[in-house]
């Protein structure tokens, strides 16, 4: 036991301590706070270049038959908490005011015609303008409503009843379903778990990997058998990665946690509103943890049957390969999560850590196949580690060429003669 902690403390200081991972944890953390501040940076230096914050004109040619006094063009004019500041143009006809948007004096031209019963808005801009077509619209719109209120005589009462918003809310059947609001939640925690695997399959499983081999190549190896076990070894190191993975992601997770602070989004707050599934969150961790003991052993395994650290990347490449067919898989599954093909192949244990979950999060899963599919997951990576223990304590005292099936095959040979 004193040699497994000797191991891990020895991998991960090692790990912690390097300049590379210091210098690319902080980069990492840097850059996620810049792009969650993006929005908040362009608009800094937009606003070097600007006057200040003002808004977009736009010239109404009203052309509306006027009832009861009512004027569409006057009534957007008079508009103070919207996003365009509306004038209503009299120096001439529809021509007239775009040849004046031509010459830089408005943004955008609007042409108001038809009555209060049939009104019809042109609007007229030198850019696509989709988004602005439909905040003008939307002024238009509440522009009329308060017309035709105004000509129907209703009371502050009636009025107020009118525009009463509806008090909708979504609940589920029997405790069955998810309100849209938990359905975002879990979205959004599926897509990052799915992200979270891929990326400790591909970044750790290569550390594991490069870890062993290094000591191979370097003959460091040899001495370190001799005073410890091989499986207590393999274990250190993964447990050891999986120390420095952690303090990477405590790292980035704080890193995300002050960029939304200093964005003043409330995208984090929604996501972790009072509405939001602790079970969730246990089930992420669960298969966050025994997704990196299943891949870790195998990467562990495929690293000790290389003698160089170049051979590295070819010999987790299946590892590799599989991790992007789970991600690929969980990616289109999270429109379809109750797909019969990721129901049977959420019971493939490399599988289970991302389909098992998409379906957690997504859809509804009976308690008892959740506790059969886990089950096999964690009676699977303990095979494996099995296995992969026993190979890679016959393939650290191998050398040569790289060669997945003899190399394996030679290795659990030396292990039983080590045995």
């Amino acid at each position: 036991m004193n040699n497994l902690w000797t191991t891990i403390a020895h991998t991960a200081g090692r790990r912690i301590k390097s300049k590379t991972f210091v210098i690319a944890t902080a980069l990492m953390a840097a850059f996620l706070i810049v792009i969650i501040n993006i929005d908040n940076i362009i608009d800094s230096f937009a606003g070097d270049s600007d006057d200040g914050d003002t808004a977009s004109e736009v010239a109404v040619v009203d052309e509306t038959e006027a009832e009861n006094g009512v004027s569409f063009g006057e009534m957007l004019a008079s508009m103070e908490d919207g996003t365009y500041d509306y004038s209503l143009y009299t120096d001439g006809n529809i021509d007239a005011a775009i040849e004046a948007a031509e010459d830089g004096e408005f943004e955008y031209v609007l042409a108001l015609t038809g009555d209060t019963s049939n009104l019809q808005a042109d609007l007229f801009t030198s850019g696509t303008g989709f988004m602005s077509g439909m905040e003008i619209n939307q002024d238009v719109q509440r522009a009329k409503e308060a017309a035709a209120t105004a000509q129907l005589d209703l009371t502050d009462e009636e009025l107020a009843m009118i525009f009463t918003p509806v008090t909708f809310n979504e609940r589920p059947i029997n405790g069955d379903g998810q309100t849209e609001e938990s359905q975002m939640q879990a979205y959004w925690m599926v897509y990052g778990l799915v992200f979270a695997i891929y990326l400790i399959v591909i970044t750790f499983g290569t550390m594991i990997a490069t870890e062993v081999a290094t000591e191979k190549s370097s003959r460091v190896m040899e001495l370190i058998v001799s005073s410890i076990n091989p499986v207590t070894q393999m274990a250190g190191k993964i447990l050891g990665i999986g120390v420095a993975g952690l303090v990477n992601l405590l790292v980035l997770a704080a890193a995300a946690v002050a960029g939304f602070q200093l964005s003043g989004d409330d995208f984090l707050q929604s996501l972790v509103g009072d509405a939001l599934d602790l079970s969730l969150i246990a089930y992420a961790l669960l298969f966050i943890f025994l997704g990196y003991f299943l891949y870790g052993g195998v990467a562990a395994m495929l690293g000790a049957l290389v003698s160089r650290a170049e051979e590295v990347n070819q010999a987790i490449q299946p590892l590799i390969f599989i991790a992007m067919i789970a991600f690929f898989i969980a990616i289109f599954g999270l429109n379809t999560p109750d797909a019969p093909f990721i129901q049977v192949l959420s019971y493939v244990p490399f599988f289970t850590p991302q389909l098992l979950f998409l379906r957690i999060g997504m859809g509804t899963v009976p308690g008892w196949e959740i506790a059969v599919i886990i089950g096999i997951l964690i009676l699977s990576a303990v095979l494996i580690n099995l296995l992969a223990a026993r190979i890679y304590k016959g393939g650290v005292l191998m050398y040569g060429k790289f060669s997945f099936k003899s190399g394996i095959q030679q290795a659990l040979r030396l292990s039983k003669k080590e045995n």
